[in-house]
């Protein structure tokens, strides 16, 4: 009988948030099997898993095992992508939550990428001013970064996660085994969030990057580590800043410009490609302002060392992106909260930027050449 190679084993780190502690669980073939959502739904009487088609179509066993757990199942299935984070899509998932009679001891599991943790997260934390949450991440992106944090978020026409919640969830079930399944684009936007870890906490990070030529399966324990490095920087920043009014701020390194990047580009560009700008964005400011040289060439070796764009190549105006920075909802006027990273594993507020600056900084290192 051919014996079976042994799995990697588990790694759990202790998410401390506030007066909140969960455990980010990351075990390989988890999500697959019924003993898992036994454990998870605890006195629940319904699980309502949220989730987009496509994940619903890559990973039919989840869903398998979640109807296995013994309380009934309940799945709202969502648009894909930034489609899903709009306040029709939330009234859709409130409707369907109404008729299941769901209660606050019911649970939400939000099965997906960032998207519809930032979704699911949202509809948990209001409906019935709170129910229980848990995320079960199949993207890179949400794996190191969207399932942490309690962070919820809907977009507004006028820019991205204008309306949103701090809403912890009690777990979350990580599974790196999915990560083959994903297009390499999104691999390579997950990435883009474990540099920035690197960048502003924790710059080991930074020598351990994957190869950009073998995929993940064959990079699996390189990937696992990775993830857990990038988690436990997180963790450290937010323990004792749950409403992002301190050091938790420097986990948004790259995301002011970023996500005015990527609204303007019309969501072309994704989550992590628009943050990868950001931070290049943002070194060329660090230059600007500290006189820290180097950080522009160091931030895009390393980025281009995964294959993440470094320049745009989609047409958007320095007067769109500049009016959506000044629409982000972490800016204070006169108040620092814009993040630089003068060197690796360090970060700094400074108040946003003048004008002028960020337009030298626009036309200098974002436009193509």
């Amino acid at each position: 009988m051919e014996e079976r190679p042994a799995q990697p084993a588990a790694r759990t780190v202790a998410i401390r948030a506030g007066s909140t502690t969960y455990p980010f669980t990351l075990a390989s073939g988890q999500l697959d099997r019924a003993v898992t959502w036994r454990e998870a739904a605890g006195s629940a009487r319904t699980l309502a898993v949220i989730t987009s088609r496509p994940v619903a179509a890559l990973f039919p066993r989840i869903l398998q095992a979640t109807g296995t757990a013994g309380p009934r199942q309940l799945v709202i299935e969502v648009p894909d992508g930034e489609a899903a984070k709009t306040l029709d899509v939330v009234s859709r998932c409130y409707q369907a939550l109404a008729r299941a009679r769901f209660t606050r001891s019911d649970l939400v599991i939000a099965l997906g990428g960032g998207t519809v943790t930032d979704l699911a997260g949202f509809v948990a934390s209001t409906w019935k001013r709170g129910t229980r949450l848990l995320h079960a991440p199949t993207t890179l992106l949400a794996l190191v970064d969207a399932s942490v944090g309690g962070k919820t978020g809907i977009n507004l026409a006028d820019g991205k996660n204008l309306v949103g919640t701090f809403h912890q969830p009690e777990r979350v079930l990580a599974d790196a085994t999915v990560l083959p399944s994903l297009p390499a684009r999104e691999l390579r936007s997950g990435l883009a969030e474990v540099i920035k870890c690197g960048f502003i906490a924790d710059p080991a990070i930074l020598n351990f990057l994957p190869d950009r030529v073998r995929g993940p399966a064959q990079q699996s324990e390189r990937y696992r580590r990775l993830i857990e490095m990038s988690v436990r920087a997180k963790a450290q920043l937010l323990a004792d800043d749950v409403a992002d009014r301190g050091t938790r701020r420097y986990l948004n390194y790259g995301h002011t410009a970023g996500q005015a990047l990527e609204t303007a580009s019309g969501f072309s560009l994704r989550h992590g490609e628009a943050v990868a700008l950001g931070m290049v964005f943002a070194a060329r400011i660090c230059e600007l302002i500290t006189a820290a040289d180097g950080t522009v060439t160091d931030t895009r070796d390393v980025l281009y060392q995964v294959g993440l764009p470094t320049r745009l190549d989609t047409a958007v105006s320095f007067d769109h992106v500049w009016a959506l920075m000044q629409q982000d909802k972490k800016v204070s006027p006169g108040r620092p909260s814009f993040v630089l990273s003068p060197r690796r594993g360090t970060a700094i507020l400074v108040p946003m930027p003048q004008r002028r600056t960020a337009q030298q900084a626009f036309d200098e290192v974002l436009r193509p050449v």
